[in-house]
């Protein structure tokens, strides 16, 4: 007895392509990255420019975000969001990021 799945050639077709077009150390701008829908859904703010500008800290650089201590800012994210740490919230937003760039 055999199952026949249709669609993996299709899918290992997007993924080459997309792993040949999508750098690894690709900056993604944090507005790509956190959508308005994943703010809305995830925190309670409606985008990630609101999300910064309630919190304590002004962060208009990169470099201005490295200065943040990440355990204060762990627990910021703990008490505004439906994820315990900055990487959680990271790897979520990175993933659907990354499903949007495959249905592409």
């Amino acid at each position: 007895m055999s199952v026949q799945i249709e669609g993996f050639e299709e899918l290992t077709d997007q993924l080459e392509e997309l792993s040949t077009s999508v750098d690894v150390e690709q900056d993604i701008p944090m507005g790509e990255l956190f959508t308005d829908g994943f703010m809305a859904t995830n925190t309670d703010f409606d985008s990630i420019s609101e999300f910064f500008d309630e919190s304590r800290w002004t962060v208009e650089s990169e470099e201005d975000f490295q200065k943040i201590d990440e355990d204060e800012f762990d627990r910021y994210v703990d008490k505004h969001t439906g994820f315990s740490s900055w990487e959680a919230m990271l790897s979520a937003a990175a993933r659907e990021w990354l499903t949007r760039q495959i249905e592409l």
